[in-house]
């Protein structure tokens, strides 16, 4: 199943990164925090590391700046982790992160393996939407509106599709989708161990 950049010695691609990308509520920082875990990994969180990088939360930056702005500091941000972070990790992107062709050249550039982490439209919206109507304070500043939540999902699905394994996340705990994943690596890859 992963057949890219493999060692003609061994057969099997290495990994050091994973990538989860995916929409909001499909699960990336739950099931990457899980995944982590069972491959002894460290796990990073883009969305913390901005909220970290610019001290204000990621709704404030959208007020602030306007989404292209924050998609520009999403970029720098991903940049530097890419950069700087000792390896192995698994990384959650954000939900707009692997939209952006920049962003997709970078992980690609530094040999990640991009997961995409699908789920249904009926659970995404459970999950981001229901009860959030008019919510200026919601922690997801593009689920406020869930007609346009749903448009942007649609707008969204190809450039998630494009990653290199796709894995179902819907009605599983993350501790089932990361069990999923590790097994599938395991028997695809030869994985990074941390020292």
């Amino acid at each position: 199943m992963l057949t890219q950049s493999t060692s003609p010695a061994e057969g099997r691609r290495t990994i050091e990164l994973v990538a989860l990308t995916g929409f909001m509520g499909s699960g990336k920082s739950s099931v990457g925090g899980a995944l982590a875990a069972l491959l002894g990994w460290k796990f990073l969180d883009l969305d913390y590391i901005i909220e970290t990088r610019e001290k204000r939360r990621i709704p404030e930056l959208f007020s602030a700046h306007g989404e292209e702005k924050f998609r520009e500091m999403e970029t720098e941000a991903l940049r530097a982790l890419l950069r700087e972070a000792e390896r192995p990790f698994v990384l959650a992107t954000g939900g707009g992160t692997f939209i952006r062709q920049d962003n997709a050249a970078l992980l690609r550039a530094h040999g990640a393996l991009v997961i995409f982490l699908e789920a249904s439209t009926e659970t995404l919206a459970k999950r981001c939407c229901d009860g959030m109507a008019g919510n200026e304070q919601s922690a997801r500043p593009l689920a406020r509106d869930r007609e346009a939540f749903l448009r942007l999902y649609e707008q969204r699905l190809p450039f998630y599709r494009s990653a290199e394994l796709t894995f179902d996340s819907d009605r599983k705990s993350p501790e089932e989708a990361a069990r999923e994943i590790e097994a599938v690596l395991r028997a695809s890859a030869h994985l990074s161990v941390r020292q």
